[in-house]
């Protein structure tokens, strides 16, 4: 099991899903137990803003969770968000629906 480490601003938008969205929040903590269990089930590499971040569906739909882990850092020798962060964690950047995807690209505001 990896260390699960959301940045501020993931942990915001996670909070307000909660709030609006408790179905959609439910779904997102499963898979982001899932992700905190087998880090390497990513659907794909983020182009833009959040260039070569790992994301995941929730899904088809819905969310996108973008996201980075420890291992793979140091295995690409990235070495991004060292520091104070366990070896094996997994770095939750954001999170978004899919339908707000063209908003994602104008928020510069991110960690």
């Amino acid at each position: 099991m990896h260390h699960y480490q959301p940045t501020n601003h993931f942990s915001k938008k996670l909070l307000h899903l909660k709030k609006s969205d408790p179905r959609g929040y439910g779904r997102i903590r499963k898979t982001i137990d899932r992700l905190l269990v087998d880090p390497d089930g990513a659907d794909g590499r983020m182009v833009g803003l959040y260039h070569g971040k790992l994301k995941k569906y929730v899904g088809r739909r819905d969310y996108r969770i973008i996201y980075y882990w420890c291992d793979l850092c140091h295995k690409e020798n990235k070495k991004q968000h060292c520091g104070t962060i366990p070896d094996n964690s997994v770095i939750f950047f954001d999170i978004y629906h899919k339908k707000d995807k063209k908003k994602m690209k104008k928020n510069i505001s991110h960690a």
